[in-house]
């Protein structure tokens, strides 16, 4: 699935209220989809959850941006998760919202 495609199956499946999604260190953080763009924030019904002091946007960009960088780092590459953690501070989120929806 190309990451446009991902893209617009999430913003289409996400309620408004959000869904609470765990990332692969075990934090849960709650994702919604408002007018087209995704959202994380703090998980409300499981534990830990992330600490976000308050919601963050994702925009399109920055998730394909992530997007790109997925296969290499479910393939175990060396070095991948730092290089994309230095370009966009919602790698993990993005990187679980792939991980649920692909």
């Amino acid at each position: 699935m190309s990451g446009e495609a991902l893209w617009n199956r999430i913003i289409e499946v996400l309620p408004v209220s959000g869904e609470e999604i765990q990332t692969t260190t075990g934090l849960w953080f709650k994702a919604s989809s408002i007018d087209g763009r995704l959202y994380v924030d703090k998980a409300v019904n499981h534990a830990p959850s992330s600490e976000l002091s308050m919601q963050r946007s994702i925009s399109k960009k920055d998730f394909l941006l992530v997007y790109s960088y997925y296969d290499r780092w479910v393939n175990k590459e060396v070095g991948v998760r730092h290089d994309v953690t230095r370009k966009s501070r919602n790698t993990a989120y993005i990187f679980a919202l792939i991980d649920k929806y692909i």
